[in-house]
């Protein structure tokens, strides 16, 4: 038993307690890397528990086993260690992976915590688990569109350096709408659910017509041999010129239907809202093969969508909501910089990034 103690350790407590004894007490301490054994930490604050938890769920691991034999106030301890976690995954959004937690005072008094983990961290998937290969924004967004046919698309993220809260928010840019596509709580699948009150069945065939609609309006304006920058503008003409706002969005928000929020609405009903118009926008560029996002923030003051695309190499940004029925005027908000959105606040460094990891050269 002896020779298991590390060297710089037994000789210290043989010299110092006589021997045998002062070996054998050693070696029935909690010592952390012993296979089998509880790691345990004494504690006299929450604020060191928290410590303790935020760097096991930086490193992905369980937290050891806390003795709060000297802490003043033990009543109540578990509750408030739970929400210790909430507070670590707000303050650091990128340790979402950590999507469960729960906080037990066992019969001997020592309070254990479990944390769990999405398996992208850990690699600890389920025996014979199979999922499509996620290794990017990129490729996540093109698994959800593939799958939608499916309520849920097993995946499996290799990498670790994809934060839930950036995949989510990705995953925004797919189903138009009538799909709103997540990541399920454990992160080991995206899950489809259908909007509007439609079945998956009749979202899809929604999505359909939708991509029918923008073909014809495609085929009907843009021209052969216009430039990326033309093809853009024209097809932003016509949105702005040909689809009115629905103004029940303030006066009879009730009365107001989905579709309105749609591409649909825009190209089907000519009404729509900023996202019908965003959306729209969105599926004509595609059309034209011009890499384009939806961008989500506020203008004015109020809740907002618009566009980012690539032209001729340049990320520029179109609101078309906001240049409806300026073609005879002069357009405001038409293949611009960021700075010329003087009334829009926005993530402009996510819009970046996602466009970058989406449609980088």
């Amino acid at each position: 038993m002896i020779s298991s103690v590390p060297e710089e350790f037994a000789s210290v407590l043989w010299w110092r307690a006589g021997g045998f004894a002062a070996a054998v007490q050693y070696l029935e301490m909690d010592w952390p890397g012993d296979d089998g054994r509880e790691q345990r930490v004494s504690v006299t604050s929450l604020s060191e528990i928290q410590d303790e938890l935020a760097r096991a769920i930086e490193a992905g691991e369980q937290p050891p086993a806390f003795d709060l034999s000297g802490v003043p106030e033990q009543e109540g301890v578990p509750l408030a260690v739970k929400n210790l976690y909430y507070s670590i995954l707000s303050n650091n959004p990128r340790y979402k992976y950590a999507y469960d937690f729960n906080a037990e005072v066992g019969p001997d008094g020592l309070l254990r915590c479990t944390v769990s983990y999405m398996p992208y961290r850990t690699g600890d998937y389920p025996d014979g688990f199979c999922g499509v290969e996620v290794d990017s924004l990129r490729s996540l967004i093109k698994v959800a569109r593939d799958g939608l046919g499916q309520e849920n698309i097993p995946i499996r993220i290799t990498n670790l350096s994809l934060t839930v809260d950036d995949m989510n928010k990705a995953l925004q840019q797919v189903g138009g709408g009538y799909l709103f596509c997540q990541l399920n709580r454990d992160g080991t699948a995206i899950t489809v659910v259908p909007q509007g009150g439609l079945t998956l069945g009749e979202a899809r065939a929604r999505l359909a017509e939708i991509d029918e609609l923008a073909e014809q309006v495609f085929q009907e304006t843009v021209a052969a041999g216009m430039s990326q920058a033309e093809q853009a503008e024209a097809l932003y003409t016509y949105l702005t010129q040909n689809v009115d706002y629905d103004f029940r969005y303030y006066s009879h928000p009730g009365e107001m239907p989905y579709e309105s929020t749609t591409a649909y609405g825009a190209l089907h009903n000519n009404l729509a809202i900023c996202g019908g118009y965003a959306q729209a926008f969105q599926t004509l560029l595609e059309k034209a093969g011009i890499p384009c996002i939806t961008v989500s923030g506020k203008a004015g003051g109020e809740n907002h969508m618009w566009n980012m695309a690539r032209i001729d190499g340049r990320w520029l940004y179109y609101d078309p909501t906001g240049d409806r029925g300026r073609a005879d005027y002069g357009f405001l908000y038409c293949g611009v910089k960021g700075e010329a959105l003087d009334r829009h606040t926005w993530d402009a460094d996510w819009s970046n990034r996602l466009s970058e990891a989406l449609f980088s050269l």
